[in-house]
């Protein structure tokens, strides 16, 4: 597993755990450099330059049926992006991160 501390994006996405993160060939380098140039863009845009918002639960259509179409992709990658969203709000981005990390990758 290669590992990523960078930015947690909008979505709430852990970018460590992305096929296109991990992909060998042109691997993407995390929510810093290419969320505005991947499928996800969308949500960036929407959450980040229309709203300023830091993460999507900030906002008062959360989960919007645009959020919730693109998650719904991700749960086959097994990352729950609602409840990733609700830990965000409680945690914070780097405790978050901290506790994803954790739970999923360093236990195995």
């Amino acid at each position: 597993m290669k590992e990523y501390n960078g930015l947690v994006p909008p979505c709430g996405i852990y970018c460590g755990g992305c096929p296109n993160y991990l992909r060998d060939k042109n691997p993407c380098l995390g929510a810093e450099k290419h969320c505005k140039e991947r499928k996800c863009k969308s949500i960036y845009v929407c959450c980040k330059e229309k709203k300023g918002y830091e993460f999507c639960f900030e906002c008062k259509t959360f989960p919007c049926s645009r959020f919730k179409k693109f998650s719904e992709s991700w749960m086959k990658l097994g990352q729950d992006l609602i409840l990733n969203q609700q830990q965000l709000r409680s945690l914070g981005a780097k405790r978050w991160l901290e506790k994803y990390i954790f739970e999923n990758y360093k236990l195995l």
